[in-house]
């Protein structure tokens, strides 16, 4: 806020401080060139969502490293990351209709080579047994 400028006399001293329009318009300022910054990012809004990507995780760009089924009003995605440290792991993401309205809901399974062929084998069995 801004200070109250003039005279010391007895009234003054108890007047309160109040907010100038120069203290308002830096206040803008501030909030345009905030505005700006965001703008800038390639998704703005998922600031405000709170969505980020986690730290040590990078996207595999080839090809090859992503697959993609879908299935009715449900889409899987496959996808291969590998951490900071380069240890791959495989992201497996179910994402369906939540409701009958236009927000999707998203589940992940993380797969690690440790416990990859154990749930390869597993998804196999369950699979020859739906046939």
């Amino acid at each position: 806020m801004g200070k109250n400028k003039g005279s010391k006399s007895g009234s003054d001293l108890d007047r309160e401080p109040f907010t100038t329009i120069d203290d308002l318009a830096h206040k803008a300022e501030e909030l345009a060139s905030g505005l700006r910054n965001l703008g800038e990012n390639r998704h703005p809004l998922d600031i405000r969502r709170g969505i980020k990507k986690r730290k040590g995780v990078s996207d595999m760009t080839e090809k090859d490293e992503s697959r993609t089924v879908k299935a009715g009003s449900k889409t899987y995605f496959f996808d291969l990351k590998k951490t900071k440290e380069g240890k791959s792991f495989l992201i497996i993401t179910e994402s369906r209709f939540k409701s009958e309205g236009k927000e999707r809901e998203r589940v992940s399974i993380l797969v690690f080579p440790e416990s990859a062929e154990e749930f390869s084998q597993a998804v196999g069995e369950m699979t020859k047994k739906l046939n």
